[in-house]
């Protein structure tokens, strides 16, 4: 988000799914993709969701199947989240698989306790918090490690705003933009960003929204990762601050843009306003790239309160602390996110 390399989040309301059903025994697992992704990723042990799961499950003492996997069980994932876009599609995998793991081992997913060991875990895996922290509980989160462990805390996001997304249609692969970053920066640049954080953090907090198009500026790595545009991100930022938006920046490593509008007591599901407020912005990103030969899809979401939660077929959230049987096969959510700056594409 802007300024907040690696250290800030906000989910948004567009979800991944993972089903998780039992299987007889001896039919050992089963992978499979739909939406996002379909016919691209793998539907095997080497899927990310299902490396992922097994890595949950014999962490929280599951005992392995016969060739030290999971017991026989099938994971479907149904994906919403673009790979590759700046959108946490990764995280949504690394989250949504460990929870599923740490479930089937006997894990509560509504356990505090469950959900802290599961931010440890998954930041040990994607290096930083920024994403799987907002995957995790939901909203607009700041993490940072201290004390030996990583922490993070819900920043109260304004009311009836929306997160008008550009999604380029193609993919651009974190490992790659960030060893494009670098390793040292001048003090002017760091104290850019640091004051910069703070008033975004001010303005979601209060819902003062003025300063946001200002708070939302940073020189450590949008310049950088901007350069894969075939149009100055500085145009497509200013083209919809323009149209009202009241900030926008690169999602995560890119090469999706986010812009923020709303926020005025209205949503776009009962409020006139808010959604021609969202359209226009949407309309006039989407105007300008393709002026300059860039193609891509426009998707306008919100932010939602909700992270990783285990729901049975039935949609109940479920909370008991025991393995759930074959009549009871859990389904793992996590919340689609627009991650803190850093995060990588499922990829």
């Amino acid at each position: 988000m802007g300024p907040g390399f690696d250290s800030f989040g906000v989910a948004l309301n567009v979800f991944n799914e993972l089903r998780v059903e039992r299987l007889p025994e001896g039919r050992g697992l089963e992978v499979r993709v739909r939406g996002e992704g379909a016919g691209s990723l793998p539907e095997d042990s080497s899927n990310m969701v299902a490396a992922s799961a097994l890595e949950g499950f014999l962490a929280a003492g599951g005992t392995p199947g016969p060739c030290g996997g999971l017991p026989d069980v099938r994971l479907t994932c149904v994906n919403n989240i673009p790979p590759a876009r700046g959108l946490g599609s990764s995280s949504a995998a690394l989250v949504s698989g460990l929870g599923a793991g740490l479930v089937l081992a006997g894990e509560n997913l509504s356990d505090p306790g469950t959900k802290h060991r599961l931010l440890q875990m998954a930041t040990a895996t994607e290096g930083h918090p920024d994403n799987v922290a907002p995957a995790i509980y939901g909203g607009m989160q700041v993490a940072i490690e201290g004390g030996g462990q990583w922490i993070s805390q819900r920043i109260a996001c304004p009311a009836a705003v929306q997160a008008v997304l550009f999604i380029p249609d193609f993919q651009s692969l974190t490992a790659e933009t960030r060893a494009e970053l670098p390793t040292t920066v001048p003090i002017a640049d760091a104290v850019h960003n640091i004051s910069r954080a703070a008033m975004l953090v001010n303005c979601f907090a209060t819902g003062r929204l003025e300063a946001l198009r200002y708070a939302c500026e940073d020189r450590l790595h949008q310049p950088i990762r901007g350069k894969i545009f075939p149009l100055e991100l500085r145009d497509m930022i200013d083209t919809a601050l323009a149209h009202g938006a009241h900030g926008c920046w690169i999602s995560g490593a890119g090469p999706t843009i986010l812009a923020l509008t709303g926020g005025h007591g209205g949503d776009v599901d009962g409020d006139s306003v808010a959604t021609f407020e969202a359209v226009a912005v949407s309309e006039a990103m989407q105007r300008l790239a393709r002026e300059a030969g860039l193609e891509g899809r426009v998707l306008i979401s919100e932010p939602t309160p909700d992270g990783v939660r285990s729901v049975d077929g039935m949609g109940r959230v479920l909370d008991i602390p025991r393995s759930i049987g074959p009549q009871n096969s859990p389904v793992v959510e996590n919340a689609g996110l627009q991650p803190g700056l850093g995060s990588d594409g499922y990829a």
